[in-house]
């Protein structure tokens, strides 16, 4: 279920940061010794400037503190033609590493639901989008946690 480059829609999901439960997409960028992974939570709050010109892919600019991935809405990013309805943001700052004992400890599988594996080609750009940005929190740049 935790495997790189899945794509999950968690049922409540709980923010660590104590925000309310809500229903959120949640997508494995890597998965990590000793039971972690790295993940991402999409997004469709953008944060960005208005006069940024969004096209799908990679949004880079170090200057101005951001590094996002935009995917459009109905765009297909999975290998069973998921696509999300809204336009979605990923943003660097936001990687976070979890185990996955601590999610399926807090989870019931029933309340995970699996919308498929991101296309290799869309996994790819999302990571080395990130993998290229300071904005990345440091452990994630760096020995096994390395995207």
């Amino acid at each position: 279920m935790f495997e790189k480059g899945n794509l999950l829609y968690f049922k409540d999901y709980i923010f660590k940061n104590g925000n309310e439960p809500k229903n959120k997409f949640f997508l494995v960028l890597k998965t990590i010794e000793n039971g972690f992974i790295a993940a991402i939570l999409p997004t469709k709050v953008e944060s960005l400037p208005a006069n940024i010109e969004k096209n799908h892919g990679c949004i880079s600019f170090p200057e101005k503190c951001i590094c996002c991935y935009y995917i459009p809405k109905d765009i297909i990013v999975t290998d069973n033609n998921f696509s999300f309805q809204l336009d979605t943001y990923l943003y660097a700052q936001y990687v976070f590493d979890e185990s996955e004992a601590n999610l399926l400890s807090t989870y019931q599988v029933e309340d995970i639901e699996f919308k498929g594996k991101l296309l290799d080609e869309e996994f790819e750009k999302i990571i080395t989008c990130f993998s290229n940005s300071t904005l990345l929190p440091r452990k994630f740049r760096k020995d096994q946690f390395k995207l």
